[in-house]
């Protein structure tokens, strides 16, 4: 009896945490929908050809938004051709020619630290660091290559582990290259763009 009593309150209270996770889901979902429609829909009617191809203006009493968009595309690519060659380079050279296992330790750790930081700290100790002669693209650029350089090295070194050592030792095997690591990072990193991206 006691039994049957405890299984009957333990479904009544499952079904009661079942109904109010949904009614919070619910609730969140509505008000992430409703945010967005509000946005779109008194965003959407404002924007002309004039605001996104014009500089802002208080003489002309016009509002643009050209340079941010340029500014935005010119520190995106910036950084990542800074990025990607580290963030690459290092993941490769740290998961196959490292030999010293405490040192990849210990730079691994610092990697996941760095990428549990919030983006405003980063913002912070860019503006400390390389704004001390004015701000500058390149400043914002060299910012965002700190904060997104761990995730590139996580995500490539992720992609390397999962190259089957059989391929490598067929890598060794290939003379068309200048050596043998040669012929190794090129074929493990053709095998890997792919894979790198998708997870990206």
């Amino acid at each position: 009896m006691l039994k049957m009593q405890s299984s009957a309150r333990r479904k009544a209270y499952i079904t009661a945490m079942k109904l109010l996770m949904g009614v919070a889901a619910v609730l969140t979902c509505a008000l992430v929908v409703g945010m967005i429609g509000y946005i779109l829909g008194n965003g959407i009617p404002n924007i002309t050809w004039e605001m996104l191809s014009t500089a802002p203006s208080y003489l002309a009493s016009r509002v643009g938004i050209l340079p941010d968009i340029l500014s935005t595309l010119y520190i995106v690519i910036a950084t990542l051709l800074i990025v990607l060659p580290l963030g690459v380079g290092a993941a490769i050279y740290l998961n196959e020619y490292a030999a010293n296992k405490k040192l990849v330790s210990v730079i691994e750790y610092a990697s996941e630290t760095l990428s549990g930081i919030p983006s405003i700290i980063y913002g912070l100790v860019g503006m400390l660091i390389f704004c001390k002669n004015g701000t500058s693209l390149l400043a914002g650029a060299l910012t965002l290559t700190i904060m997104n350089l761990p995730t590139i090295m996580r995500t490539t070194q992720e992609s390397l582990k999962t190259v089957p050592q059989s391929y490598r030792e067929g890598a060794f095997g290939l003379r068309d290259c200048a050596d043998n690591a040669e012929a190794e990072a090129r074929f493990i990193v053709d095998l890997n763009t792919h894979n790198c991206v998708v997870k990206n």
